[in-house]
């Protein structure tokens, strides 16, 4: 009996997702696109050469050096954005501070000619310096304390603050002046500024170190530690973990039902996976390089991570593949076919008809999905934060994150679907059990993004997950993979559209279409190979 022959009911999902879309379209992508292509009247971000080009200049003026190198990532002060996000002032903040104290710049790391470097921090927008440190700023002489720190309150006089204004704040760190500036703050975040003046050779002072920036109230910072904790937790007992024993099961299970699929089956899936993480991997270098502000050697602790977290990909690429086999084993020996193998009667169609049904079901999700959040924000508090490590910015070649879209939808769906479900719908014999355990494994991978509470992901996906498991149920893997893979395509694309340029906006738009090239690609070789057998295995989206 053909497990996949329910047809679905194309007018009811068309209707659905088309108010899904539009729920998603006029909450989460009018806002952003207003905006980052019409904003307030602010400019558009700078190329990296143009912050580096600026860095060079303030250096040769501040010290009378000129750099042998530069390299530029994008820097963030994510606990500050989010407590601005938290306490809805980011559009206050915008107008009254952002100009002189943003809270994302370009850092430049500039290596001087004596092996030193020089951090400096350029405004996204206006190219302006707005704060930089020289760590190993070498000095002639010792200054007093009260002559360097009457040297730092001057300075910052000469910035336009009022000595009225300024209070010392003992930090404990001998050789920084701290000012807290009165009168000049975002809610219960105070303004202070970090100064430290050298005497140059020729009996000059200079700022070594200038960072204006504002500090969160403590209980504020204790919280986002202790949500962080969490996570990490969670994060490490209920999806790390549980997603090896899942990879040491679905390598048992691969081998006892091996003679109901083939270990020739899954190889191009999990090739495609490897390919697209791997490059992936290493496009999000800098991203991992900022994550390490100014220590010396960023750059080597993130090679080395990145040299980690490529081992690490190929046990998913291997994980993957055995999930394939092990879940279509299960499946099959349940009497289902819930993935169905290339050269069965249908096949061709049965992809191109999955595509169609998953774009319909990824904007019923997009949409769900945007009511959730709005549940969330308004029961929890919820608010989300800045993450280098996912900033486009950061990216070597920011159109080829998308792609990651592929790699999420393959691996997710076979290793939490397909083979997750499966076995447990082989302990269990309720469905809802058998989806509710691996959805939760899955939604505790995701608890670490930079929404809190840490909660709020977990609740959002466990939800959605939830969604993915009924529709893999009734209309198979391909199905939920082309759903996931569009749902994220989406989301993905309009990040790289968002940064602004004509080739970006073209090229998120062909990820977007991407789905319907592969299943045309597939249904067109299948038409082609013309191999059929005696089983027919169309989704439930034939007519």
């Amino acid at each position: 009996m053909n497990q996949l022959d329910l047809k679905p009911d194309w007018t009811r999902y068309t209707w659905t997702a088309l108010v899904c879309a539009i729920i998603y379209l006029f909450v989460q992508v009018l806002p952003a696109t207003v905006g980052s292509f019409t904003g307030t009247g602010t400019a558009q971000v700078i190329t990296k050469q143009a912050a580096e080009q600026a860095a060079a200049q303030f250096i040769q003026a501040q010290f009378g050096e000129q750099p042998i190198s530069t390299h530029t990532v994008h820097q963030s002060d994510s606990l500050f954005y989010g407590y601005l996000s938290k306490e809805d002032l980011l559009e206050d903040y915008d107008k009254r501070y952002d100009a002189d104290f943003p809270t994302d710049t370009f850092q430049v790391t500039a290596k001087l000619p004596d092996e030193s470097r020089f951090y400096v921090y350029v405004h996204m927008e206006t190219g302006k310096v707005v704060a930089w440190n020289k760590p190993d700023a070498s000095i002639d002489e010792q200054l007093s304390a009260d002559q360097w720190q009457d040297e730092a309150i001057a300075y910052a006089e000469q910035r336009g603050f009022q000595s009225g204004s300024l209070t010392v704040k003992d930090t404990g760190v001998s050789d920084v002046l701290t000012l807290e500036v009165k009168g000049e703050q975002a809610h219960e975040a105070n303004l202070t500024l970090k100064i430290r003046m050298i005497q140059l050779a020729s009996g000059q002072f200079a700022v070594a170190e200038y960072k204006p920036e504002f500090t969160v109230p403590a209980s504020y910072t204790s919280y986002v530690k202790e949500q962080d904790k969490l996570a990490n937790g969670l994060s490490l007992i209920g999806s790390t973990l549980m997603s090896f024993v899942l990879f040491v099961l679905a390598i048992v299970y691969a081998v006892l039902y091996r003679k109901q699929t083939s270990f020739n089956r899954g190889w191009l899936l999990t090739a495609l996976f490897l390919l697209i993480y791997m490059a992936n991997n290493w496009n999000m270098l800098d991203g991992l390089v900022a994550n390490y502000g100014e220590d010396e050697n960023a750059f080597l602790y993130a090679v080395t991570g990145m040299a980690i977290q490529s081992i690490i990909t190929v046990l998913l690429a291997a994980s993957v593949y055995f999930s394939l086999v092990a879940g279509d084993g299960l499946w099959r020996s349940m009497g289902k076919q819930l993935w169905p193998r290339m050269g069965e009667a249908g096949y061709g169609q049965h992809v191109w008809d999955s595509m169609k049904l998953g774009y319909l079901i990824a904007f019923i999700l997009l949409g769900i999905q945007t009511v959730i959040f709005i549940v969330l924000e308004l029961s929890t508090d919820a608010w989300s934060t800045t993450d280098v490590m996912q900033s486009p910015y950061n990216f070597a070649a920011p159109w080829v994150f998308p792609a990651l879209a592929w790699c999420a939808a393959i691996s997710e769906e076979v290793v939490f679907r397909l083979f997750g479900i499966g076995l447990l719908r082989k302990w269990f014999k309720n469905a809802f059990v058998a989806s509710l355990i691996p959805t939760i494994i899955w939604a505790l991978g995701h608890v670490t993004y930079a929404i809190y509470p840490s909660t709020t992901r977990l609740i959002e996906l466990t939800i959605l997950g939830l969604l993915f498991s009924f529709f893999f149920l009734r209309y198979g893997l391909i199905t939920v993979i082309f759903a996931h893979a569009v749902l994220d395509l989406i989301m993905m694309a309009l990040s790289l559209m968002f940064l602004g340029s004509a080739g970006n906006i073209i090229i998120g738009l062909f990820y977007m279409v991407t789905p319907v090239l592969v299943a045309a690609l597939i249904r067109w070789w299948a038409n082609k190979k013309g191999r059929a057998r005696d089983i027919t295995a169309p989704p439930s989206v034939l007519q």
